[in-house]
């Protein structure tokens, strides 16, 4: 029987992915752990791999071509079986076809592409709605760009434009030279703009919204003076300084919570319908700012990692997410979350809950506020930190227990070493 490849769910949210480009080709051996194809998911650009081995007969999704997560992609002929004849008992040929037909609607004549598919002279345009056939990996581009998408030729599958016809209209795009002659600059004019959702932000927006509608989350504020920690803090980076790294007061905090969930297990727990089920392992997210978006990276085994470690480990992840194409481990598994708009000189804020986990942490920035000292008003450093919990799981005295515990860790570095 011939294996037939289905879309992956490649990120645990994932329910569509575009795919960006095919790995193989018609006729190609795989083998198990071969890379198929790279796919946008809700999350990243990221890899599909083979998990059988056979002779790809043939390729059911076209390059640029958004994909349900379940549905065919390609298909495999075993040892011992014909791609010709296991390629035409699937609709298709042996062959991946080099010309691609305009779309119903569309008015237009093709010329050879660089990708080796047909390219249309004119933007496909769908004749029900009127909007231009563009895969929403290629429209993101093009907005990022400052390129009219009406105005890219389009190859991939049914006239629809993708991700590559963009990037070449990009690098073939006339650069106008400015005018020797001075002119008026024009009045600024003020532009409605429209931006199509990407996957990212469809992702981020069902989250949310979910998490708001099934979980009835309660928020629970302290203060913490971390003058002590931002004395530690210097001493390390003195010492570090030679290994060219720089410890961050966000390292303090993933080794505090880490810390403090092995204490607490109830709070590093994700909450199921007839479960609540409490982690062995200690996985920190750290939410990351993206343009367009977030993800939340995570460190893997927190709690037994050093700060040293966590910055490398924290470094890693960041950089991976950051260049679109991170690895499976590093955001996959987490069991906590930690979101931090210090940086941003946020006071407080409330975090909303990353499910399935109970909770969330929101951290605010260090800042210099008047502090009572027995009887005397003195000036020390202060952070707010804010943790949203998941009242189903999670009750308000168990989640100031674990304030408390995390909020000692800070105000006293010294106790996380024992």
């Amino acid at each position: 029987m011939p294996i037939e490849v289905s879309m992956p769910a490649i990120s645990p949210t994932m329910e569509f992915g575009d795919l960006i480009e095919w790995k193989v080709k018609v006729g190609d051996l795989v083998r198990e752990g071969d890379v198929l194809a790279e796919v946008q998911t809700d999350k990243a650009a990221m890899p599909m791999t083979a998990f059988d081995e056979g002779t790809v007969a043939h390729l059911a999704a076209a390059a640029g071509q958004t994909v349900k997560v379940g549905d065919v992609v390609l298909v495999l002929a075993k040892k011992g079986e014909d791609p010709k004849e296991v390629a035409a008992k699937f609709g298709g040929s042996s062959k991946t076809s080099a010309v691609t037909a305009s779309p119903p609607g569309s008015v237009a004549t093709t010329t050879p592409g660089s990708n080796g598919h047909a390219v249309s002279n004119s933007a496909p345009v769908e004749a029900s709605s009127g909007r231009v056939k563009s895969t929403p990996l290629a429209r993101k581009v093009a907005a990022a760009a400052g390129i009219e998408i009406t105005s890219v030729p389009s190859s991939g599958p049914g006239g629809r434009i993708i991700r590559a016809d963009v990037e070449n209209y990009a690098a073939t795009k006339p650069v106008v030279a400015p005018s020797a002659t001075p002119r008026t600059a024009p009045a600024p004019s003020k532009q409605t703009v429209r931006i199509p959702h990407t996957p990212m932000r469809k992702t981020i927006a069902a989250r949310m919204l979910q998490a708001k509608q099934v979980a009835p989350d309660i928020h629970v504020t302290v203060d913490i003076r971390i003058d002590k920690l931002m004395e530690v803090r210097e001493s390390l980076n003195k010492t570090l300084a030679a290994e060219k790294l720089k410890l961050s007061v966000g390292d303090f905090v993933t080794k505090a919570v880490a810390m403090a969930l092995r204490k607490h297990p109830g709070v590093n727990a994700s909450y199921e319908v007839d479960a609540i089920v409490q982690h062995g392992d200690i996985n920190v997210g750290i939410a990351v700012a993206l343009e367009g978006g977030l993800m939340v990276p995570v460190v893997r085994g927190a709690d037994a990692l050093g700060l040293r470690d966590i910055r490398l480990a924290t470094d890693e992840i960041v950089k991976s997410v950051r260049s679109g194409r991170p690895k499976s481990e590093h955001i996959t598994g987490g069991t906590f979350t930690i979101s931090n708009l210090g940086m941003y000189g946020v006071r407080q804020f409330d975090a909303i809950l990353n499910l399935p986990e109970v909770a969330i942490l929101a951290v605010g920035a260090g800042e210099k506020r008047p502090v009572v000292e027995g009887d005397k008003l003195v000036i020390g450093t202060m952070m707010s930190v804010t943790l949203t919990v998941d009242h189903r799981a999670v009750d308000g005295a168990a989640a100031a227990e674990f304030l408390q515990t995390f909020k000692a860790f800070l105000e006293e570095p010294a106790m996380m070493l024992l």
